[in-house]
C-alpha cells in the first residue's frame, strides 16, 4: 500500500500504485496523462452511494456509514471516500495483497496500518465491512479536517506528506531528494511513470463511479 514516508511503509522497499492491491489496477498501463475531475453540485448521499455501488448497497447501513464517518473526518464528499475503498480494494473488506499481506478496505499492510488501529490483518479480514469502516476512520482520523479534495484523501493512504500539498506536489522528487537518483528511478518504474499527487489522482479516478470534485 503505503510506502516511506507514509505510515505504511515498512511492507515493501518501493511503493507501487495499486497499494497493494495488484487486482485494482492494470499495472502494465503506464500514466499517460490525466483525467479531468469529475464535479458534484453537492456532496454524496447515502443514497448516490447506493446507487453508484452495488457492492455497498448489498450491505444494509454501510452507505449510511461511510456517510457518518465521512462527517466526523471532515471530508467534503463522502463519495470520495467510496471512490477511494473502491480504488483499494473493490469494497471486499477481505481482500488481501498476496505480494505484501495488506488487507481490507483501504489495505492496512500487517507492520504499519494495522498494527496503528491497534488490529492484525487476519482480525482485519475477519470484519465485516460496516465493523471494519471503525478502523479506516482510526487510520484516516490524522487528517481529520486536511482531507480537503480527493487527492488529499487519496494522499493520506498512499503517501501522507502529500496531503495538503496540491495536485502538484512531486512524490518522484521527494524520492529524489530524500532516497537518490536510483531510489527515485525505481519509484517511478515500480509506479507507472506516475510523479505527482495529481497523476495519481487521475489514475485512482479513472474508475470512480462517483464525482470526484465539489464544484
Amino acid at each position: 500500500m503505503s510506502q516511506l514516508p507514509t505510515t505504511q511503509s515498512t511492507e515493501a522497499q518501493t511503493p507501487i500504485v495499486s497499494t497493494c492491491d495488484a487486482s485494482t489496477l492494470d499495472t502494465q498501463t503506464r500514466f499517460t496523462g490525466g483525467v479531468e475531475p469529475v464535479f458534484g453540485d453537492t456532496p454524496s448521499t447515502a443514497a448516490d452511494i447506493n446507487a453508484a455501488y452495488p457492492e455497498i448497497a448489498a450491505v444494509p447501513g454501510w452507505a449510511e456509514k461511510i456517510v457518518e464517518v465521512a462527517g466526523r473526518l471532515r471530508i467534503p464528499d463522502p463519495g470520495w471516500l467510496a471512490n477511494a475503498m473502491w480504488f483499494e480494494s473493490r469494497l471486499d473488506p477481505a481482500a488481501t495483497n498476496a505480494s505484501f499481506g495488506c488487507t481490507g478496505l483501504i489495505q492496512f499492510c500487517p507492520n504499519s496500518g494495522a498494527k496503528r488501529v491497534g488490529k492484525t490483518t487476519d482480525e482485519l479480514r475477519a470484519m465485516g465491512a460496516i465493523e471494519q469502516m471503525d478502523y479506516v476512520e482510526i487510520y484516516l482520523s490524522d487528517y481529520r479536517g486536511r482531507m480537503n479534495t480527493s487527492a488529499d484523501l487519496y494522499m493520506s493512504i498512499y503517501f501522507p506528506v502529500a496531503v495538503g500539498r496540491g495536485p502538484s506536489y512531486n512524490i518522484y522528487n521527494w524520492y529524489f531528494v530524500n532516497k537518490g537518483v536510483n531510489a527515485a528511478t525505481r519509484y517511478l518504474n515500480a509506479n507507472n511513470g506516475i510523479r505527482t499527487s495529481g497523476d495519481y489522482q487521475s489514475f485512482a479516478d479513472r474508475g470512480a463511479r462517483l464525482p470526484t470534485a465539489l464544484a
